[in-house]
């Protein structure tokens, strides 16, 4: 029979190693973490004002008031986590309420809390926007970061994303400002966005041997092989020729993806014999069609509300249907995001459909809709997802991210939103589409939602950056289209 005190002696023994070995570990991991890194001296990098530095901690802070706009919170929310998302480090945020937590280097913005942004903020005009550094006996350092108004606010995270990207992506990257930084700019939409002379809702453009086509509502399509986005357009041609026999109307975005070395059109229709819009596939050999029924009918259920499928294919090869649970056919009343795997061959649903993420879920929505769903694959490896709700100005498009990369886990809202009119000063606008030529990435949506005296609704094109797993207007592009 064994001793059992010499068998406790053992287990305290590897108990005590294991404990040990854990402990170097955590110490060896924080020393690579931070080294190098700094948290009380002056963050200077020669004539740089070092504010983020590759797998470090950020000597700076973050203030925002706590009374401002839910805007400015959510974007500079999405400022500085794209930084920390792209750097693999950490700047902290205070509450403006505390002044003394704010420490002697700041990254103030739009307060008016912190004294050398408030005063920068006082001098702007509208639509314009400053970055300013300053430094004060005590080596105290403020990067103030002011605009006026929502389009500024969003130009001037442009601006500062430019600076962080000229080093960020070399082995030493790092988010740095010139010590004398003091820039003053001003912006226009009418500048940055490109407004089509086509009359077309819920626009999708797919570019493909050199020609942009253009897909929308009504089964209809434009073409434009000047090089070109501005145009000209040539249109409209129909999409297909012969409409479904148990259709009568609501002939709703069309989507042309390209699978497989064919061309597959997700649209909807309305169904006459139950009264129910669902999700449709047709295909076609090329982009111009006649794309033709390819699944049988809807594919969507034959007793839900069904609009605005998209295609999305997962790491393994597996095609699924993203598509909008209608509000009006949901006990609540509130629209959903749903899911379902599709056949290899695309033509019907191979799993039960699942609500994903509902209308509600998102801060900035006012609306009960989930319309416009576009998934989005980051560098970085997140998955996103562009819908569209109203907010308080109107139509808008909003971004939400898996939890885990995966088309099926759990989704999570962000404030930040990629357009609304409440920033773009003209016009609303939604159901967006993102595409790439050679200039970039772009995001298409029609704009007003409601035509009036002021302008019809036309498709609109906005270009867009990717940015530590995030996506913002693209300001500084050269435009060349």
């Amino acid at each position: 029979m064994p001793d059992n005190r010499n068998l406790q002696q053992v287990k305290h023994f590897y108990v005590r190693a294991a404990f040990a070995l854990a402990l170097t570990v955590l110490i060896a991991i924080a020393a690579g973490f931070f080294s190098g890194c700094t948290k009380t001296n002056a963050p200077k990098k020669g004539e740089n004002i070092m504010i983020a530095e590759l797998n470090c901690r950020s000597p700076f802070t973050l203030v925002t008031d706590m009374y401002a706009s839910f805007d400015t919170i959510s974007d500079a929310e999405a400022f500085v986590t794209a930084v920390e998302n792209k750097l693999h480090a950490k700047i902290k945020r205070a509450p403006s309420d505390k002044p003394e937590k704010f420490g002697k280097y700041i990254l103030a913005f739009g307060s008016n809390d912190v004294p050398e942004c408030a005063s920068l903020m006082n001098s702007l005009n509208k639509n314009e926007y400053a970055v300013k550094v300053t430094e004060t006996g005590g080596d105290r350092i403020v990067v103030s970061v002011a605009f006026n108004g929502g389009l500024a606010r969003r130009a001037v995270i442009d601006v500062l994303l430019d600076h962080c990207m000229t080093g960020i992506d070399s082995p030493g990257g790092e988010f740095s400002i010139p010590a004398g930084t003091d820039v003053r700019g001003s912006v226009s939409a009418d500048e940055l966005i490109i407004t089509t002379d086509v009359s077309l809702r819920d626009p999708c453009i797919l570019l493909e041997n050199g020609v942009y086509y253009m897909y929308g509502t009504g089964w209809k399509f434009f073409k434009n092989s000047s090089g070109t986005l501005q145009g000209p357009w040539e249109g409209p041609f129909p999409c297909v020729t012969e409409k479904p026999a148990d259709s009568d109307s609501q002939y709703w975005a069309p989507e042309v993806h390209k699978y497989d070395g064919a061309y597959y059109m997700f649209t909807t229709y309305h169904k006459v014999d139950n009264d129910h819009r669902g999700c449709v596939i047709y295909r076609s050999e090329t982009p111009e069609g006649p794309f033709e029924m390819w699944s049988d009918g809807h594919v969507t259920p034959s007793d839900w509300d069904c609009i605005d499928g998209t295609l999305y294919v997962d790491d393994s090869g597996q095609p699924w249907m993203v598509f909008v649970h209608e509000w009006t056919g949901t006990p609540d009343n509130i629209g959903r995001m749903s899911i379902a795997k599709l056949s290899p061959d695309l033509k019907k649903f191979i799993s039960e459909p699942k609500d994903i993420f509902s209308a509600t879920e998102a801060k900035w929505a006012t609306g009960t809709i989930t319309d416009g769903p576009w998934l989005y694959r980051t560098r970085g490896g997140d998955l996103l997802m562009i819908w569209s709700n109203f907010d308080e100005a109107g139509y808008a498009v909003g971004i939400a991210r898996s939890s885990n990369g995966k088309i099926d886990g759990k989704w999570q809202q962000l404030d930040y939103q990629l357009y609304s009119n409440r920033f773009a000063g003209s016009f609303d606008g939604g159901h967006g589409m993102l595409f790439r030529d050679a200039n970039g990435l772009f995001l298409s949506i029609h704009s007003p939602n409601n035509a009036s005296d002021k302008r019809k609704t036309l498709a609109v094109i906005v270009p867009i950056k990717e940015t530590g797993n995030m996506l913002f207007w693209d300001f500084g592009r050269e435009r060349k289209n």
